[in-house]
């Protein structure tokens, strides 16, 4: 199985029951759809706090460098292009950002929001 194969997979299997196959969440249940946000996050420390610490990610239980390669599958496929979205993740920044604790991710969300509400971003849904 070649990367990219693997890597859909894991999309498949840890993120498609909550996100869709399509990246588009669900209203039932609040979950975000990934097109036209996900790549605002990747572009911030904070948001990439934020990718690295979501529950789906926290509760998937994958290695640093599998989570890596899942957050820039999300972002190679839903992130558009043009938007600043950082440089790729990598192991060992998973391993750094999954070792800063977040006690309230909804806070961080909502923290997120007023930065990019700030540039004339909007992440509702």
């Amino acid at each position: 199985m070649r990367a990219a194969e693997s890597t859909e997979y894991l999309y498949r299997l840890h993120c498609s029951g909550c996100h869709g196959l399509d990246g588009e969440g669900s209203s039932v249940g609040r979950i975000p759809p990934f097109p036209g946000i996900v790549g605002y996050f990747a572009g911030s420390e904070q948001g990439r706090l934020y990718l690295a610490n979501v529950p789906g990610v926290v509760n998937a239980a994958l290695p640093d460098g599998e989570t890596a390669d899942l957050l820039n599958y999300v972002l190679r496929v839903w992130g558009t292009p043009t938007r600043d979205r950082g440089k790729p993740f990598t192991a060992e920044e998973v391993h750094h950002l999954r070792a800063r604790p977040v006690d309230d991710i909804t806070a961080l969300r909502q923290a997120l929001a007023v930065e990019l509400a700030k540039k004339r971003i909007s992440i509702a849904y």
